[in-house]
């Protein structure tokens, strides 16, 4: 399947909406492919910004090669908020706000030969979480790694092909005699009188009288 590489760099965010009530802000961001939790990437906490934090940390997808091969994906990047005193009182960070970047618009310069691009920089309006207010602004920059073509996984191979199918030999153990009891040279005396026999492959073993033979085939 084709693919490219996506360089995304989280540079900052600016006038963000103040969400902490009782310390200030410590914001991180999440970015992921929206609808695809395992892609999440986190970046560092920014403990010194407040309302403007400063990340520059790279993060690394794999998209489409085209713009129209892209559809309507989209990277969604989280801004969430550490609580100061979260951890005492076991609550959660707050979420700040998000964004949605549409894949087609990063693609949307890619050189249609499946070449790389230089680096570019691109802003998006915060959004608060669920709402279609705005709040702040996110700052990022990008580029894409050439057309990456994965060879197909390999067939496995036909076992039944390679190998013919096992039958063991049948084997049957037939018993044709009886059993004695009655007294003998001690308190209680007793024996076995008749032939045994196995028939293996088709052919059969006999065994002496008494006890049959152990056969090997």
């Amino acid at each position: 399947m084709a693919h490219r590489v996506l360089e995304l760099t989280l540079v900052s965010a600016s006038n963000l909406p103040s969400v902490n009530l009782f310390s200030g802000m410590e914001v991180y961001a999440v970015a992921s492919v929206y609808g695809e939790p395992r892609t999440c990437q986190r970046t560092l906490t920014d403990r010194d910004g407040e309302t403007d934090p400063a990340w520059n940390h790279t993060v690394w997808f794999a998209v489409s090669p085209t713009a129209a091969a892209a559809g309507r994906a989209y990277l969604h990047v989280l801004l969430r908020t550490e609580r100061y005193f979260g951890g005492s009182f076991g609550l959660d960070d707050r979420d700040v706000g998000e964004v949605f970047i549409p894949v087609a618009d990063l693609l949307a310069g890619a050189c249609a030969a499946g070449g790389g691009t230089p680096w570019r920089c691109a802003s998006y309006l915060v959004r608060k979480t669920q709402s279609s207010r705005h709040r702040g602004t996110l700052s990022i920059a990008y580029r894409l790694g050439p057309v990456v073509v994965l060879p197909p996984p390999p067939s496995e191979p036909d076992c039944q092909a390679v190998m013919p199918p096992c039958r063991p030999a049948r084997r049957n153990f037939t018993w044709n005699g009886r059993f004695a009891l009655g007294l003998g040279p001690g308190l209680l005396g007793g024996g076995f009188a008749g032939t045994a026999a196995y028939r293996s492959g088709g052919r059969v073993v006999a065994g002496s009288e008494g006890w049959p033979s152990k056969i090997f085939t």
